[in-house]
C-alpha cells in the first residue's frame, strides 16, 4: 500500500517543481537596473539561431546610430546640397550606418522560447566606447592639420589639397556622429567646415569644359559640366580649360552573338599652354545590338571619366 502512495507522489511532485520558459521583460524594453540606459545603448535582435539573432542585433544597432544621426543633421543643418554632391561624387559608405564597424558591441543576455526563437540583447557602455572613439577622432583631427598646414599661392593646388583631406574629414565626422549619439556631446563638425571652404575657393576658377567628338558631343560636355559644378566650379572661359576628345568604333568579331564598341576618351585640364592634369582612357564595350554597344560605350566612358577627373584633383 505505502508502495503505491509512493509511486503516485513521484510525478506530481514533479510537475509541481517545472518552471515555464518564460519571456524575458528585456525582449520589450532591453534597459533595466543592471543596464540603464544613462550607462549603456542596448538593442534586441532575434532570429532562428542564435549566429542569426546577433546579427539581426547588429543591424539594429546599426539602424539606431543611423537614424538618431540623421534626424540631428536634419535639424542642425539648413542646405546638406553640397555634401549629398560631394558624397555622391566620392562614393564613400556610410560608417555610422555600418554593421562592420561597429566596435565595442556585446551580447549581455540571450533567450530561445519553446518555438526555437533566440533572441538576444546586445549592448554598447557609452562612456568606454565614446573614449575609444574619441582617441580615433583626435588622430584624425591632427592629419587634417597637418593636410591644411601645406600651402600654396595657386587657387587649384590649393583645392586640390583642401579636397584629399576629404575622406579624412568624413570619417571624422561620422565618429563624431557615434560620439553625439552615446554621449550628446558634440564635437567640431570638420565636414561642413571643408564643404564649405572648398565651395568658397571653388566659387573663385572658372573652368571651361570644351568637347571635341563627332556625336553626342552635348552629352559630354553636360556630364562634365555637371561634375564641376558639384564641385563648385564657375562654368565659364576664364582660368582653366577642360578639353574632353571622345572617339569610338564598332569592332567585330564574327563568331561573338554580341557587338562591340571600342572607345577612346582624352582628357586635358590646362591653363594657358600648360597642362595641369590630363588622362587617357580606352575600353571594349559588349552589348546585343551596336547601336546599344555605342551608348553603352559613350555612357562608361562619361561615367569613368569623371571619376578618374576628381581622382586627379585629389591627388
Amino acid at each position: 500500500m505505502r508502495k503505491g502512495i509512493l509511486l503516485f507522489l513521484i510525478p506530481f511532485l514533479v510537475s509541481c517543481v517545472s518552471v515555464p520558459n518564460q519571456r524575458p521583460a528585456w525582449i520589450d524594453d532591453p534597459y533595466d537596473r543592471k543596464y540603464p540606459e544613462d550607462e549603456y545603448l542596448l538593442v534586441v535582435g532575434s532570429g532562428s539561431s542564435y549566429q542569426k539573432a546577433v546579427e539581426n542585433a547588429r543591424i539594429n544597432l546599426a539602424s539606431v546610430f543611423s537614424s538618431q544621426v540623421e534626424a540631428f543633421t536634419q535639424i542642425t543643418t539648413i542646405d546638406s546640397s553640397d555634401g549629398v554632391s560631394f558624397d555622391e561624387l566620392f562614393e564613400q559608405g556610410t560608417v555610422s550606418s555600418s554593421v562592420e564597424d561597429l566596435v565595442g558591441s556585446e551580447v549581455v543576455t540571450s533567450f530561445t522560447d519553446s518555438l526555437g526563437q533566440t533572441y538576444v540583447r546586445l549592448a554598447i557602455h557609452r562612456k568606454e566606447n565614446a573614449a575609444f572613439l574619441k582617441n580615433r577622432l583626435t588622430e584624425l583631427t591632427k592629419e587634417l592639420a597637418r593636410i591644411r598646414s601645406q600651402s600654396s599661392t595657386d587657387r587649384l593646388e590649393r583645392y586640390r589639397i583642401l579636397l584629399s583631406s576629404y575622406p579624412a574629414a568624413r570619417e571624422a565626422q561620422q565618429f563624431a556622429d557615434r560620439i553625439w549619439v552615446l554621449t550628446k556631446e558634440l564635437n567640431p563638425n570638420h565636414l561642413a567646415a571643408l564643404r564649405s571652404e572648398l565651395r568658397s575657393l571653388a566659387r573663385s576658377i572658372s573652368v571651361e569644359v570644351l568637347v571635341h567628338s563627332e556625336n553626342d558631343s552635348h552629352l559630354l560636355k553636360a556630364g562634365f559640366e555637371g561634375a564641376l559644378q558639384s564641385l563648385g566650379f564657375a562654368q565659364e572661359s576664364g582660368d582653366y580649360t577642360l578639353t574632353v576628345t571622345y572617339a569610338s568604333e564598332p569592332v567585330l568579331f564574327e563568331a561573338s552573338p554580341y557587338a562591340y564598341e571600342r572607345y577612346q576618351l582624352s582628357v586635358i585640364l590646362g591653363r594657358d599652354d600648360t597642362v595641369v592634369r590630363s588622362f587617357g582612357l580606352q575600353e571594349r564595350i559588349a552589348a546585343l545590338e551596336q547601336g546599344d554597344a555605342k551608348a553603352k560605350a559613350l555612357q562608361s566612358a562619361l561615367n569613368d571619366g569623371i571619376e578618374t577627373l576628381i581622382g586627379l584633383l585629389s591627388q
